[in-house]
């Protein structure tokens, strides 16, 4: 039976008295869970003996006041969504001071990757995420982390983070989960209407355009080529080519690399993010 807790001090005590030997595995989340999310929590399962997931939807890592405002909230839902995963823990904090109540603010300098894509269309969103996620860390105290490539970024500015604060903690990247059409899910498509919905699917058509013809074009023009694709469904911020590993822009193909396109587009009034791998 899955096991609730608010604060800090609860949570901690609880996972003291778990065998040390055993292994912790954890997937920090914003709730309004989906399978996307629910595949962390079956991987952990997988992987580790405890598995502990925490719902906080946080405050310092949304650079819009109304989409902190509005992202969707049904912890009820989540709850049992989470039981049905085999779920063995929940973190769901009472309010926002119970988690920075004891935060001891670092400074980390992560280079390029906290200032490209993402970093420099949401300025200090990076700062707000590795705050949180630090601060989770330091409560939980996980073996393991699960994080899910939809947000490769997140994904690498963690993984750089523990290593640079030399944290025991092992941060692993999972597989996007897709509808059947091929839409990444998230949080924010439950505030899609049916016609966004359909639109929405010009991220993969423009992701799917870049594999297919990567290669047989230039760059330039295979990137220009896919910020034109988007533009004909949304309202396109960037369409990028670049290394998986340093998320620097592609601009000669060299061997072995790995290649990864990302693109973040609005749809409406909702704005939506994805990746793929392309080499």
């Amino acid at each position: 039976m899955m096991k609730i807790f608010k604060t800090q001090r609860a949570l901690k005590e609880h996972l003291s008295s778990i065998e040390e030997e055993l292994v912790v595995g954890f997937a920090p989340t914003m709730g309004s869970l989906h399978e996307g999310h629910l595949s962390l929590i079956r991987e952990s399962k997988k992987r580790c003996d405890i598995v502990v997931c925490s719902i906080f939807v946080n405050p310092t890592q949304f650079n819009v006041v109304s989409d902190f405002e509005n992202y969707p909230k049904d912890y009820f839902e989540d709850i049992e969504l989470l039981k049905s995963a085999g779920c063995d823990v929940l973190f769901l904090p009472n309010d926002v001071d119970e988690v920075y109540k004891n935060e001891k603010k670092v400074s980390l300098d992560l280079g390029n990757i906290i200032n490209v894509l993402e970093g420099e269309h949401r300025p200090g969103h990076f700062d707000g995420v590795m705050r949180v996620v630090k601060l989770l860390f330091d409560i939980v105290q996980p073996d393991k982390a699960f994080f899910g490539l939809k947000d490769f970024q997140q994904f690498l500015v963690i993984q750089k983070m523990a290593k640079v604060l030399n944290m025991e903690i092992e941060v692993l990247g999972c597989d996007i989960v897709r509808e059947e059409n091929g839409l990444a899910m998230s949080s924010r498509n439950k505030r899609l209407s049916n016609t966004e919905l359909k639109n929405a699917l010009v991220l993969q058509k423009a992701l799917n355009h870049c594999k297919n013809n990567f290669g047989k074009m230039g760059l330039q023009d295979l990137q220009a080529e896919c910020f034109g694709i988007l533009q004909k469904e949304s309202e396109p911020e960037y369409f990028e080519i670049c290394d998986a590993e340093s998320l620097s822009p592609i601009t000669e193909v060299s061997e072995p690399q790995k290649i990864r396109a990302f693109t973040a587009t609005s749809i409406g009034e909702i704005r939506l993010i994805d990746n793929m791998e392309i080499v």
